[in-house]
């Protein structure tokens, strides 16, 4: 069972908690451009493991069709492409559904899903994740062909990785030498504006506090999620996340802090969002969240089996820089 929750803060403060009251320009919020808005959700492990739902990447542009080959029939190089989704049930029909237009995926765990078949034919990279620090001890196989490694999920929350910035450093060794036995870069752990039941509830504290307890660690890319609805409100999170140096993975997005949650909402804030994405250098991937979602079935990507919503034709065709 996947466990979300979602809220809003303004300033900094967390003003409410399991609710989706709406995003930095309403519900007593102030204007994403001056003050910092946050938001996000939650995503919790599926079959009482450490997993979650999975996450394709988008190129823009065809599959290939070289298992071997990153680049598609167009001559593109689908490695460079930073569109993905977060999503843990794929079946392979969904997987070739989305393939035209993204070109990596994860689902909150090492192993891919399972029905998903040969995904690399489709030229959709899987990255695995270690989940929390009960990952470290499952010691389970990277897959074949995976280049990074993204660690631990929402570490601020209690009903995600909850790992406190101290804990997290203590443990970072052995997210290293994992990384280190497969050749892997590393991601950071994904950190959002938490709510409630926080050890953290500013990721910015999170972070800070992290990097001076690990100075040394490798951490090369940075994970973030943002559930705020207006262009201004992902800029200005995105602004701030570049104090850290390092190229960002916005790993869980779409609209869920507004009261209309609506597919033309969706449909508005994906053109708007993917638009900076696409065109902004500090952002090397991005993942929509989420393929089929039941709590909110506006944001999916995916309707029945192999087949894409109306959200999700807009999402695979969107332009596309792969740098």
């Amino acid at each position: 069972m996947m466990i979300r929750r979602t809220w809003w803060l303004g300033l900094g403060l967390a003003i409410g908690c399991g609710s989706t009251p709406g995003d930095g320009d309403s519900d007593g919020g102030s204007d994403a451009s001056t003050a910092s808005p946050a938001s996000g959700t939650e995503t919790g492990p599926a079959s009482g493991t450490e997993t979650g739902p999975a996450t394709p990447t988008s190129t823009g542009e065809g599959p290939g069709t070289d298992p071997g080959d990153s680049t598609d029939s167009g001559g593109v190089d689908r490695s460079s492409c930073k569109r993905g989704i977060a999503y843990g049930y794929h079946s392979h029909a969904d997987l070739a559904a989305l393939a035209p237009g993204v070109s990596w995926w994860y689902n909150w765990a090492v192993p891919p899903d399972p029905d998903v078949g040969d995904y690399q034919a489709l030229n959709v990279e899987f990255v695995p994740m270690l989940w929390g620090g009960g990952s470290l001890d499952q010691d389970p196989p990277i897959p074949e062909g995976a280049r990074y490694l993204l660690a631990f999920n929402e570490p601020n929350f209690g009903a995600q990785a909850d790992l406190t910035p101290q804990e997290a450093a203590a443990l970072w060794p052995q997210v290293e030498a994992v990384a280190d036995a497969h050749g892997l870069e590393i991601v950071s752990p994904a950190l959002n504006y938490c709510g409630g039941d926080c050890n953290k509830t500013d990721p910015f504290e999170w972070f800070d506090e992290f990097f001076a307890a690990c100075p040394g660690c490798r951490v090369d890319h940075l994970a973030v999620h943002w559930y705020a609805c207006t262009r201004d409100a992902l800029t200005w999170y995105i602004g701030e996340m570049k104090k850290y140096e390092r190229p960002i993975w916005l790993t869980e997005f779409s609209c869920l802090d507004a009261e209309d949650k609506s597919v033309a909402v969706q449909k508005q804030y994906m053109q708007e969002a993917l638009e900076y994405l696409e065109a902004e250098p500090s952002v090397a991937r991005y993942a929509w969240f989420s393929g089929r979602w039941e709590a909110t079935p506006t944001v999916d990507l995916l309707g029945e089996s192999g087949a894409l919503t109306e959200l999700g034709q807009q999402y695979v065709s969107a332009p596309a820089s792969c740098p």
